[in-house]
């Protein structure tokens, strides 16, 4: 049985994509352990999820975002030392495939590559250099940070043996996606797209009563809370309107004092778990994915996962215009898109979602991308 060392770096307490996958690779004759970093020291060291045997490291408490140059030096130091830690345990008995989320992860897979021969796949789920200039697009600083990053994964492309990616363009007249990104900067690379797509729900709960706008997920990003706030509160002078924010993230605790703030009704939760997203979900009438367009990962392809998540339950989302997100959202009807940052759009999108009271169907779900990327390891595993 081949075994497979996946390194993702967070607790994986849960992450839904990486155990998704683990679990394919696992029905399909794999033998899958997770390495996961315990940033916060408070999941368990060992545990077993699904068939998935998942190891947590501890290397001193380490921040999950970097809103300051001072925490982005923080987390940089946890990363190293976690790397450190996997790098030592997997040197001792090496895995068959070695499979890296994110860039972050990616200097582990080429030690091993280059040590013990073990098969290196770089699961490249976002752009990892956009999000060093999340806190401040316009930092000169986060500028020369992001380059650096993005030059320095181009250069280790050539040494995986399997890109996997979560996006890539779906028609000739479509925007494109991480993939043609990739293949824009390296030569004949091997790259197979596995979108994050949900596992099939077995019955859609009717939309709420009462038009319910929500969002769940990371509050990282300022900006689009603030549209959505003053679109809802323009659509709320003729139609009653209730806002759920649900999560948890650097920009938290700016948002709630924005909610405080405002004269609609408001449902603010903290972090929640994926088995709790459903419950969120039903309680929405829509789902508000429109995000700002400065540091990049949007208009190069990113594909927000929340817009999937709401379709399988039955719930349209609003998303960013002229990108693939937007593509995908018209030609699949799961979606109205939008310009970043137009309140008058986006509360024209809104009322006509409300008008419609419509409950939408996902046709792709999680069955499609998993027989993908068991495919794509069946291949490199032939030596293709």
């Amino acid at each position: 049985m081949p075994k497979v060392a996946m390194i993702v770096s967070n607790s994986c307490n849960p992450d839904p994509r990486v155990e998704k996958e683990a679990i394919a690779l696992s029905k399909a004759g794999y033998d899958v352990t997770i390495h996961a970093f315990d940033r916060e020291e408070n999941s368990e060291l060992i545990s077993n999820k699904n068939g998935i045997n998942i190891k947590r490291y501890r290397v001193g408490k380490t921040p999950i975002g970097a809103p300051s140059i001072f925490t982005g030096m923080k987390v940089l130091n946890g990363l190293r030392k976690f790397r450190t830690a996997v790098k030592k345990e997997l040197l001792i008995s090496a895995p068959d495939f070695v499979h890296c989320h994110d860039a972050d992860t990616l200097s582990v897979g080429l030690t091993l590559r280059y040590k013990t021969k073990t098969t290196l796949v770089f699961d490249m789920h976002d752009l990892a250099h956009t999000w060093a200039r999340m806190a401040s697009p316009y930092s000169i600083i986060r500028r020369v940070v992001a380059f650096v990053i993005e030059r320095r994964l181009i250069r280790r492309f050539k040494y995986c043996d399997l890109i996997i990616t979560s996006s890539g363009a779906v028609s000739k007249t479509s925007h494109p996606g991480f993939r043609e990104w990739i293949r824009k900067r390296v030569k004949n690379p091997y790259v197979v797209v596995v979108e994050n797509r949900p596992e099939r729900m077995d019955a859609i709960q009717p939309l709420p009563q009462h038009f319910t706008i929500g969002y769940a997920g990371k509050i990282r990003e300022k900006t689009m809370f603030e549209t959505l706030i003053q679109a809802a509160e323009n659509m709320s002078k003729d139609i009653p309107v209730k806002l759920i924010v649900a999560g948890y993230g650097t920009a938290n605790d700016e948002i709630e004092k924005m909610l405080e703030r405002t004269s609609i009704e408001v449902e603010k939760t903290g972090k929640f778990q994926t088995n709790e997203l459903s419950e969120i979900i039903n309680r929405m009438s829509v789902m508000y994915a429109v995000y700002p367009t400065t540091r990049g990962n949007i208009l190069d392809g990113a594909l927000p996962t929340k817009m999937f998540d709401a379709a399988i339950h039955g719930r349209p989302s609003i998303v960013n215009s002229d990108c693939l997100m937007g593509d995908i959202a018209k030609s699949e009807k799961i979606g109205i898109t939008v310009d970043s940052g137009d309140i008058s759009e986006l509360t024209s999108a809104l009322i006509e979602i409300e008008r419609k009271h419509k409950i939408i169907k996902l046709d792709r779900d999680w069955t499609g991308e998993a027989k993908r990327l068991v495919s794509a390891y069946e291949n490199i595993g032939n030596g293709s």
